[in-house]
Order: C-alpha cells, then structure tokens, then sequence
C-alpha cells in the first residue's frame, strides 16, 4: 500500500481494519460518519469557538464586543461580559447542533441534543472550570499541522492511479483542540473527548500506562515540539468524557513527554509506515462480516459500488487476490481522490 501521510486516525485505522484503512486512504472513499462522532463534533465546535473569543478578548482587551468568523456557524459575536453565561453556552450549543445537524445524514432528538449539552458543560465545569478556555491564557485555538518527516525513509516517490508523480516527504497531519500558555517556558495541550475511554481496535480500557505509548499522544507530542520549539516544556492533557462502558464519568490525564519520546515516536512512526509499504493484502476486520462493527458500523459493509452486488469491502477483497494492488488501485480510485490530500471530518 502507498502511505504520504499519517494522522492519528489512520494509524488507529489501520490497527482496527487494514481493509477499511486501504479504502479510506489509498482508494479514497468516504463514508459519513456515525451519529455519536457528529454528537461530538457538536460539542468540540462549541468549545473551539469559545476558545476562539477567549483568544480575541486577550488581545484586544479595550473592546466591548469580540466577535470571530467560524468555518461552519459563521460569524459568532458577543459582549465581554456575556461571553462567560450560560445562555451564551446554550446558544453556541443549539448554533452548532442546528448547524451540523443540516449536513449530518442523523437526525438529534431531544436526548442526544441534551447529552451534547451535558457534554460541554461537563468539559466547561469539571474541578471548578479547569478545563474551561475562558479560564486559560489561550495561546492556539484549534491548530492544524502538516509537517514532513525530514528522514530518508520517509521519502517516497510514485505514479498515483491518475498518472500523477507524486514525490516528497512522509507528513504527518492533525488537528489540536486547544493550546494554552501556563508560563513564559511552558504550553499545555488540551484534547477534550467526547467518547468513550476505550481503544476501539483492541477493545482494551485506555489506561494511564497505556497512554504513555499511544499514538496520537505520541504524534500530537512530536508535532508540538516542531511547532512550539521555543517552549522547553510541553504538557498533554487529555480530558474523556465517558469510561470504558460509555457512562459519564469525566476524567483528565496529563503527560510530560521528554526528547527521548520524539525519537520513540519515529522509531514506531518508521515501523508502521513501512509495514503499510508492504502490505498488498490488506486483511479485515471480521472475514465473516457479522462483527456488529462491520453490520453496522462500517459503510463499506453496508454499501456496495455502484451495479454490484457484493459489498464494497468484499469486491475489493476479492479483486485484490484477482488482479492485485496495482490493478486495483486504477480500477477503484475514487473519483478526484488525490492520495496526498486529506480533509478531516467536521
């Protein structure tokens, strides 16, 4: 399989389903997303936007009024003073529903429009507004990244399935909830999640230990340390909404990770990118299927490509022993799929 990039999500994705992986990231195929990832999408876009304001109230501390130009809700605009009600949170909370809600292939009734709310509240009032932006210095709402692993196995250099040469660096690319400034030498991350405290490819509860290895904390530390090198020290914080059963139980982590953990990042950053390399048979999930994350869960189970029978995931399971990866690769290349490119969801 080819690979020009990595994120957080496709290095779990890979782990959880190799097929899926292959769909998503080599052929380009796009499934919505489910109804409890839009729920949180609901309740970050509201945190985001009130880091945003928190942002601009710092620097321009003379103005009345703060206001921001959103990606999705548009222009949001509000007194100082009632940038920190609970009517403001309220209706940030019903903009972001109502706004996500109009593009969503789910419909949000009374109880999932209230557990958006519960989420947020809970992010905004735990240990006395810890984790609330309006409380924080806030450096960096929402960063993204895009950043090239300088590394001579990172290199890559290939015709795409449109007859594009594409050549350059292994990048990695994410998006961060939050940056905050504690001191002059000092920036804390800050992850809210909104589901539950599981790894979802091995179904194991993500403990504390556990953490200290996974990978998105890992590629969110080394991405830090490339754009904020001028702060020695960097903390990770990462806030779970729900335990591993799904029930509410709030709960924050932080980590310090060190210069040795950047070079442990690499080292597995270099392993997984390389068994990507020689995969030419992705494996699945379930061969069987009836694993109720492939009934229900994945769209390339329920769904097949146009005029066929079998799923999408089966045809491409059987065409790959068939005709092979490079055959495949040409023959199901999503339309316009440029394997460089990658929009993240919401």
């Amino acid at each position: 399989m080819l690979v020009t990039y990595v994120r957080s999500s496709s290095y779990n994705n890979y782990d959880f389903c190799q097929m899926q992986y292959f769909l998503t990231y080599n052929l380009g195929w796009r499934g919505s997303s489910g109804k409890r990832a839009d729920m949180g999408t609901m309740a970050h876009k509201v945190m985001e936007i009130l880091a945003g304001l928190k942002k601009f109230q710092q620097d321009n501390p003379r103005r009345k009024w703060l206001e921001i130009e959103d990606d999705k809700c548009g222009k949001v605009r509000v007194s100082k003073d009632d940038l920190y009600t609970d009517a403001f949170v309220d209706e940030l909370i019903a903009r972001s529903i109502k706004d996500y809600g109009e593009t969503s292939a789910h419909k949000f009734y009374r109880k999932e429009r209230k557990e958006v709310s519960d989420t947020v509240y809970t992010f905004l009032t735990h240990n006395g507004g810890q984790f609330d932006p309006r409380q924080r210095n806030v450096y960096y709402p929402e960063p993204h990244f895009d950043l090239p692993i300088e590394e001579d196995w990172a290199k890559f250099d290939f015709v795409d399935a449109n007859g594009n040469t594409q050549k350059g660096q292994l990048a990695i690319k994410g998006t961060i909830d939050l940056v905050t400034l504690v001191n002059e030498d000092t920036i804390e991350v800050v992850d809210w999640k909104s589901g539950r405290r599981l790894n979802w490819a091995s179904g194991e509860e993500k403990t504390y230990e556990k953490m200290m290895n996974d990978p998105q904390l890992l590629l969110y530390f080394y991405a830090m340390s490339k754009m904020f090198p001028d702060f020695p020290n960097r903390i990770m914080s990462i806030f779970f909404y729900k335990d591993t059963e799904g029930e509410p139980d709030p709960t924050p982590y932080s980590f310090c990770f060190t210069k040795e953990d950047e070079d442990r990042f690499l080292g597995m950053l270099k392993k997984r990118v390389e068994e990507i390399r020689q995969n030419t048979k992705p494996s699945v999930l379930d061969p069987t299927r009836t694993d109720f994350r492939c009934k229900y869960l994945c769209h390339f189970c329920k769904n097949s490509f146009e005029g066929e029978t079998d799923n999408m995931c089966i045809t491409i399971e059987k065409e790959l022993v068939q005709l092979g990866m490079d055959e495949v690769v040409k023959k199901r290349t999503a339309p316009d799929f440029n394997i460089g490119f990658y929009e993240a969801p919401g």
